[in-house]
């Protein structure tokens, strides 16, 4: 699935010609094959903006385009742009995170594909990196990476707090027919279907499937789940792949939190240990004091939550691999296909002897 600069020419007129003439002077793919918020049927690209055809680049667009459902099954089913819409302005009323309010298309009058178009934002795509990119180059100092880990844990505080809702599971436009009031049984009816995908897949899951329902059946007599009374949402797969920094010019400690990638492909009504950000080693000290400044309340009290920490990881692995069925193994010292693999073996192994009370 691709765009071109002509295409993405055509979009940005349709959408702000009545307020300012833009000119895309180049487009770049949001490269995600090594992200936890990857699918099969959403693709976003940076959009580089010019007041005129042949100046320089002053401002960039995030726009994502999704492809039709249709022709893929999944055994979780991403979320359409229509529900990405929705979360965010959600998201704009009761939180201050900078992820961009976009302009949904569903018309298909200018592209073949709906699209999530960002308003411009006077940032060069070349001053921009993802936190994840940033750490990985050193670029941070230590004073600079406790202040993105203080932001990102008030970010996370901020969502969870500030926006949720009265039932459990995907989201959707309207209220289910039949909403679930409980965690524990919307969670189990996520995770047992990508349970069966790995099974019929062959994929080694760490134990015999037997041993992991047995496990599950365990965790669900123990009521492991249903210590969570208010549905919050949950970014789930992102990760600090999906967030764009300023690319650090001095030593100075504060870093601007530039731009949130405006996918929520796998959102959720939920647990707020879901998210990927908690994902073991993490969350540090400093991500902790965050989240609580944000309004969030205490992760990790009890043994029994680290199993069912250890329960959200092995979902979050199955999800992985779900997004790169077919899809061939890269190089990549950052491809999630093996750490998902890996994951699973070592979380269903620590499973036989952790606690559920």
């Amino acid at each position: 699935m691709t765009i071109t600069v002509e295409e993405a020419q055509k979009v940005i007129v349709k959408t702000f010609s009545k307020s300012q003439l833009w000119h895309v002077v180049s487009i770049s793919e949001v490269e995600n094959i090594d992200s936890y918020s990857r699918t099969r049927i959403h693709t976003t690209y940076i959009l580089d903006l010019a007041s005129s055809a042949d100046g320089t680049s002053t401002h960039t667009s995030f726009i994502t385009i999704s492809t039709a459902a249709e022709n893929i099954t999944s055994a979780f089913p991403s979320n359409s742009p229509h529900i990405f819409a929705q979360l965010i302005t959600m998201i704009h009323k009761g939180t201050s995170l900078p992820i961009p309010e976009p302009i949904l298309d569903t018309t298909l009058s200018v592209i073949s594909y709906p699209y999530l178009l960002t308003p411009p934002q006077p940032l060069r795509s070349n001053s921009i990196i993802t936190i994840s990119a940033a750490r990985s180059q050193n670029l941070l100092t230590a004073p600079q990476e406790a202040f993105i880990d203080r932001a990102l844990g008030q970010f996370l505080g901020q969502l969870h707090s500030g926006v949720q809702n009265d039932w459990f599971g995907p989201p959707s436009i309207s209220q289910p027919v039949e909403p679930s009031y409980s965690w524990q049984d919307t969670f189990v009816a996520l995770l047992e279907p990508l349970l069966e995908y790995a099974h019929d897949s062959d994929i080694d899951l760490g134990a015999p499937y037997k041993d992991i329902q047995t496990y599950l059946a365990r965790a669900i007599a123990a009521f492991l789940f249903e210590d969570v009374e208010v549905p919050s949402l949950i970014w789930f797969t992102g990760s600090e792949d999906d967030i764009y920094i300023t690319r650090p010019r001095d030593t100075s400690p504060s870093i601007q939190i530039a731009a949130i990638v405006p996918t929520l492909a796998h959102s959720l009504w939920g647990d707020p240990l879901l998210e990927t950000f908690f994902l073991p080693p993490a969350p540090s000290e400093v991500v902790k004091e965050g989240y609580a400044d944000g309004g969030g309340n205490p992760l990790l009290v009890f043994a029994r939550q680290k199993t069912k920490r250890l329960w959200y990881t092995i979902f979050l692995a199955l999800v992985v691999l779900v997004e790169r069925e077919g899809i061939q193994i890269t190089d990549s010292p950052f491809n999630k296909r093996p750490w998902a693999l890996d994951a699973l073996k070592r979380c269903t192994r620590a499973l036989k002897d952790a606690p559920c009370y």
